[in-house]
């Protein structure tokens, strides 16, 4: 009878320690899976583009003898990084007689011309604004809008002389101003 109850004492410390031996094992995971969930950390990067609108050109051009149909180009310096406005107006709406602008008998003092304006874009494909004015149109002052485009560098602007009217071009100098203003829209 000894030996039967040791046997039984035996088996009961050995259950029992395989009890606590689990529990311990179960307590152990347990507590791995809250430190490795609770564990990690926040990154934030900022950073800034300085906004850069600039318009370059501008030339003086002689025509030499007009006779109308006359053809100049000029490259645009642009560059922008930022959705624009670029407004074209003209000081006398044409290329008018610097004394008598509105001619004399039936001579015309003012050759009317058109303006043809190029810009390549960006937005974010590569894509193209465009228009045409008339001088008489440009008195009035016009906008060219980017849309939500920014510049891809560069552009042109032709001048195209029309047919002077009438008997023709009054003798003398002629001249004409346009202002091109770059406006940046933010």
């Amino acid at each position: 009878m000894g030996w039967s109850f040791g046997a039984s004492r035996m088996w009961a410390q050995g259950a029992a320690a395989a009890v606590l031996a689990g529990c311990l094992a179960t307590a152990g995971a347990a507590h791995a899976e809250t430190v490795e969930s609770t564990s990690g950390f926040d990154v934030m990067v900022t950073g800034r583009i300085v906004s850069d609108c600039v318009l370059t050109g501008g030339a003086d051009f002689d025509l030499g003898e007009l006779t109308g149909g006359e053809v100049v180009k000029a490259n645009l310096g642009l560059r922008c990084n930022l959705p624009f406005d670029l407004t074209f107006e003209s000081q006398r709406g044409g290329l008018a007689h610097i004394a008598k602008p509105r001619g004399e008998g039936p001579f015309a003092g003012l050759l009317p011309y058109t303006l043809r304006v190029v810009v390549p874009t960006l937005a974010p494909q590569a894509g193209t604004m465009s228009a045409s004015y008339s001088s008489a149109d440009l008195i009035a002052r016009r906008t060219l809008s980017s849309g939500e485009a920014v510049a891809a560098g560069g552009g042109e602007i032709e001048f195209r002389m029309q047919q002077p009217q009438g008997a023709g071009l009054l003798a003398g100098e002629y001249s004409e101003t346009l202002n091109v203003t770059l406006q940046p829209r933010v």
